[in-house]
């Protein structure tokens, strides 16, 4: 029966005696490779080419015996190292593995022995992160210090290392699936996962148009609703969070995710959603279109909205025709609407405005327009409680005019959305991102709630195997609070920390608003980066000394040598 491999995947043992080969099992999955070194030692547990001369086999363990294994060192000592063979392999299926070591003249050499050591990245965690990158936690077997890592062409600097998982931050990528490839510049092994990360958009993910009709705009002036968008994955249902999103739009229309520009690229948040306001400079339709990272898939998908401009010998338009507001809420409001006159800012002007329904205080009932057609006031919510109705006219014949409206949310219809945040892994001493949530109503599509109280927690703990107190119990540090309000688009951030404490740590963040919506956000601190480099040598695979006196396993088509 084989021995199960060592769980660090490196050990020293004597090569048994004649036609009894040591023999290792282990799992593994397809589209990976793998290395597995042996170096022959002396009798001081030096690396040697004058004793041992090892050979290394591989097969799936459901294999009967009977053939050469599928996959085997080309010869002993095959490569530059000194007392060094290796076997790189690939692995097309996922089974249970076995792997066989022996002395290439089949006699075993009792008296000599060897250091193997296997190289296996298995999976990473999450399988998925944002185009702006990430923290990735990446499992297998063979890891220490020194080892090379790269997510496509990009090396990483782990900053956590064991021998079964490496920690590190991927940086800004194009969207699309990457392999990661682990090097050991020592003695060549590598271990490449085909496939296993994406970030951002993958081929296969949709973009959905969650909101694109928009009344009449005047040429000039914001319109109602901002174009709304999701980015999904095949299933329809699943939302893909840092996917690049260009936005673009025709007939001159302004774009405010775009800082007023006409063109830009952005990221999905993390339900996958990105919107724009749109600002018409011309009279007639304009085409707002989002596509789904156009520079990385040649069929970019993608979605449009329309924008009807018009020009009039007076218009007015205000940038905030509906506003939903927590329920209860205390605020000043400012106001602004804009006069023009066939497209064109009219200054001097003059806007008034006059409370039509509800509870509320204006700072002014007129005011003057600035060089750029705009004039503001400030709104005074005491308590707010009941829908507010104010309406902007152009002066001094009162019109037209424009209403603004202010709906109240309360407490059982506020949700929470995450925005950004998630996923962060720092070393010790470096700041975390902010957390940003976005307060909503219950409407589809939901509303960004004004005013809405978030209550963070942020709690720092050590975990359970560093914490010295019960199994399975952290321990807790330090716990802090803060209430935020959300602004105008219904956002609230707060920045975490892991405070002045040392070791490992992890910092709990607790998002909560209205009567028990609420996210969390587990984050950690690590206590050392730890450096590594070097580069990737291959070695072809020929038959070796197999089947005199070895077991021989035929090949299944599982293993490419």
């Amino acid at each position: 029966m084989p021995a199960v491999l060592p769980a660090a995947a490196d050990w020293i043992a004597s090569l048994s005696g004649y036609g009894d080969d040591p023999y290792f099992s282990f799992p593994a999955q397809a589209n990976r490779t793998l290395s597995v070194a042996v170096t022959a030692l002396d009798e001081n547990g030096n690396p040697t080419a004058l004793k041992a001369q090892p050979v290394i086999g591989m097969w799936s363990a459901s294999d009967l015996e009977g053939t050469l294994p599928p996959a085997f060192t080309p010869s002993a000592l095959n490569t530059p190292v000194l007392g060094l063979s290796r076997l790189d392999a690939q692995l097309l299926s996922p089974t249970n593995f076995l792997v066989g070591i022996a002395d290439v003249r089949g006699d075993g050499r009792p008296d000599y022995q060897y250091h193997a050591h296997v190289l296996y990245g298995d999976s990473v965690v999450p399988a998925r992160i944002g185009a702006a990158g990430g923290a990735v936690t990446v499992q297998g077997m063979g890891f220490a210090p020194g080892l090379t890592t790269s997510v496509g062409s990009v090396n990483m600097t782990p900053m956590a290392v064991t021998g079964g998982q490496m920690i590190f931050n991927v940086p800004a990528q194009p969207d699309g699936t990457q392999n990661i490839t682990i090097t050991d510049p020592v003695t060549g092994s590598s271990s490449v996962m085909t496939g296993v990360l994406t970030l951002g958009a993958a081929a296969t993910d949709n973009i959905l148009l969650i909101r694109g009709l928009n009344p009449p705009t005047p040429v000039g002036t914001q319109t109602v609703n901002p174009v709304t968008v999701q980015v999904v994955a095949a299933d329809g249902i699943t939302a893909v969070a840092g996917a690049t999103i260009a936005w673009s739009s025709t007939n001159s229309a302004a774009l405010s995710a775009c800082g007023g520009s006409f063109a830009c690229s952005v990221p999905s948040d993390e339900v996958g959603y990105a919107s724009t306001y749109v600002v018409p400079d011309l009279a007639g339709v304009a085409t707002i279109t989002a596509a789904l990272a156009p520079l990385s898939y040649s069929s970019s998908k993608s979605v449009s909205g329309t924008v009807l401009g018009t020009t009039g010998p007076s218009q007015i338009g205000v940038a905030t025709p509906y506003l939903y507001i927590a329920q209860g809420a205390s605020l000043t409001v400012p106001l602004t609407a804009r006069v023009l006159s066939n497209g064109i800012p009219q200054n001097p002007g003059t806007v008034l405005f006059n409370l039509a329904t509800g509870a509320g205080t204006l700072s002014a009932t007129s005011a003057p327009t600035d060089i750029n057609g705009y004039a503001t006031v400030n709104l005074t919510l005491s308590q707010f409680a009941a829908t507010v109705e104010v309406n902007a006219c152009v002066g001094p014949s009162n019109a037209p005019c424009y209403p603004m409206y202010f709906n109240p949310v309360p407490l059982a219809q506020q949700n929470l959305q995450p925005v950004s945040g998630e996923n962060q892994i720092v070393a010790l001493g470096q700041s975390f991102q902010p957390i940003i949530v976005r307060v909503t109503d219950s409407s589809s599509p939901p509303n960004p709630v004004l005013a809405a109280t978030a209550a963070f927690e942020n709690i720092v703990e050590r975990p359970p195997a560093n914490s010295g107190g019960s199994p399975g119990m952290p321990n807790i540090l330090s716990v802090s609070q803060n209430n935020v309000q959300t602004d105008v688009n219904g956002l609230a951030s707060v920045q975490p920390s892991a405070g002045s404490f040392n070791g490992m740590l992890e910092v709990d963040v607790q998002a909560t608003v209205g009567t028990g919506a609420m996210l969390n956000y587990m984050l950690e601190a690590l206590p050392a980066v730890v450096p590594s480099d070097g580069s990737t040598t291959n070695v072809p695979a020929v038959p070796p000394a197999w089947g005199r006196g070895n077991p021989a396993r035929p090949p299944k088509g599982w293993l490419e040598h």
